[in-house]
């Protein structure tokens, strides 16, 4: 049993599972009649680029991978959540 506490993957894992928890109590209890709030897209946004982050370095491995793949998971998601962050206050 020490033995599955001890695994990194178990605790990133839970970490996750808790960030899916915390990320639907915000946005359940955040929006009133189903109007969107800024901040609950906002927050719940960020909550899915940490778990996104998690996945690919824990998950894919990346974090031991070489410096060139590191950066360019970074860039990726960088992009794809400023891109998400810009289409949705353009239209906001």
């Amino acid at each position: 049993m020490t033995a599955y506490r001890r695994n990194q993957l178990i605790f990133v894992w839970a970490l996750l599972t808790a960030v899916t928890i915390a990320s639907w109590l915000t946005a359940r209890d955040g929006g009133e009649a189903h109007r969107l709030s800024v901040t609950v897209t906002v927050v719940v946004l960020l909550i899915a680029a940490i778990k996104t982050q998690l996945v690919i370095w824990h998950f894919m491995e990346v974090g031991q991978a070489p410096r060139w793949l590191k950066l360019t998971t970074n860039g990726w998601l960088l992009a794809l959540f400023g891109l998400l962050f810009g289409f949705y206050f353009a239209a906001a």
